[in-house]
């Protein structure tokens, strides 16, 4: 549709630009805001991880502390997160033993890490927030007892390294909550 010169602009326009304006007022007021924003970093950077005694669990705290710092040591933390780790193998699709060649078949395994957390407030000495998340990363076992070990170790790597980074997510949102 097109408008000559002398035509007036429709009837709709003053309308149309009074509801831009009130939604321009009105949207500033919504509590949106990133997770990835500046802010959510400093509350982050001053969380410390407390030790843990299972290598899974070192792998889970090691990743944690580069998530949540870059891997620095907060100087004064204000919180404190302590884990509880738990790994945990099983068999997915195990093969026979070869009566004529004695060997083993290929067949699977995974691996299920869970992770427990407490956020430990050294403020008010309490316990603020507590959660549980777990990832699971399958394997291939063959024959030989090398790979199948190495293969393990890489599965409880990429697990650990996937619920460290879920829990970096959990205690952004915990904190942010607060």
């Amino acid at each position: 549709m097109t408008f000559s010169m002398g035509k007036a602009a429709p009837k709709g326009k003053p309308a149309v630009l009074a509801m831009l304006l009130l939604a321009l007022a009105v949207l500033p007021a919504c509590q949106f805001r990133p997770m990835y924003g500046s802010t959510g970093g400093q509350a982050l950077s001053g969380v410390s991880v407390a030790d843990v005694d299972t290598r899974e669990g070192q792998q889970v705290r090691n990743h944690l502390i580069f998530l949540l710092s870059g891997g620095a040591t907060p100087a004064s933390p204000n919180q404190e997160v302590r884990l509880r780790v738990s790994s945990t193998v099983q068999g997915l699709a195990d093969v026979s033993r070869n009566p004529v060649t004695n060997q083993i078949g290929n067949s699977a395994g995974a691996v299920t890490i869970t992770a427990s957390y407490d956020i430990y407030d050294f403020a008010t000495k309490t316990i603020t927030h507590s959660g549980r998340r777990s990832a699971q990363a399958s394997f291939d076992k063959t024959s030989q007892s090398f790979a199948n070990q190495r293969a393990q170790r890489d599965a409880e790597n990429r697990a650990a390294r996937e619920v460290a980074e879920q829990l970096r997510l959990a205690i952004a949102s915990d904190l942010d909550a607060s």
